[in-house]
């Protein structure tokens, strides 16, 4: 017995200018403007659309609850490369 299904519909291909509209994240890099000590939590606020004030409060507290907030920080600090000079 040979059964015989319908394609399944294909849907259409999206224009050029849509994907052109797409939005595009920033490339996380420590920030050049926004840094109180190295830029991370600038760096981090310009990627992820967070404000800069709460990535901080983050690493305090992070800091106060057993010491990994320092810990954290410095790994992004080594890890993360500087803003280009633009």
């Amino acid at each position: 017995m040979t059964s015989t299904t319908a394609p399944a519909a294909l849907l259409p291909a999206p224009s050029p200018a849509a994907a052109a509209a797409a939005p595009s994240r920033r490339r996380l890099t420590r920030s050049a403007t926004d840094r109180r000590l190295g830029g991370v939590a600038g760096g981090l606020a310009d990627h992820t659309g967070v404000d800069a004030v709460l990535w901080r409060v983050g690493f305090v507290v992070l800091t106060l609850a057993g010491g990994s907030g320092i810990a954290a920080y410095g790994l992004l600090w080594l890890l993360m490369p500087p803003a280009d000079a633009a």
